[in-house]
């Protein structure tokens, strides 16, 4: 994941893996590793209009206080599947998810509109998610040129 690091403009300070073991068993489910590995290069990133929710960091509890377990108690609210991990949104209440299978997190970013609470595979992982949306930010720029 250092080698997409550079795509997120996200200056925050990563996790470290006891907050990751923590909020792993508190959501009843283990990440995929791209996803810790991103987390302990850059907490809460934000890639193109998505912003990953943070991991609570016990260096930093009051900036991560709105984190990903918090995140998750409000979406159950919504009615979103509970074998679904929601991990970010775009600020519109469409929702980035993991899906999981026994207590493990797969690889797949899948896309969950609130309106319709549809659900739709987004990427393959995580990884292809930042370079796909940073690809999209670029052809966006040279667009407006």
């Amino acid at each position: 994941m250092k080698d997409v690091r550079k795509l997120i403009h996200t200056k925050k300070l990563g996790v470290e893996e006891s907050d990751i073991k923590v909020t792993e068993e508190k959501l009843g489910a283990v990440f995929p590793e791209q996803y810790k590995e991103l987390f302990k290069l850059v907490n809460n990133a934000e890639i193109g209009e998505w912003i990953l929710y943070p991991i609570k960091d016990h260096r930093n509890t009051k900036k991560t206080w709105d984190d990903v377990i918090r995140q998750n108690t409000e979406v159950r609210e919504e009615n979103m599947s509970k074998d679904l991990i929601a991990i970010g949104d775009d600020g519109s209440g469409n929702i980035l998810c993991l899906k999981v299978k026994n207590g493990i997190m797969g690889n797949e970013i899948h896309l969950w509109y609130h309106e319709d609470t549809e659900l739709e595979e987004y990427a393959q992982d995580l990884k292809k998610f930042i370079i796909s949306i940073s690809e999209e930010e670029n052809d966006d720029d040279f667009e407006d040129e």
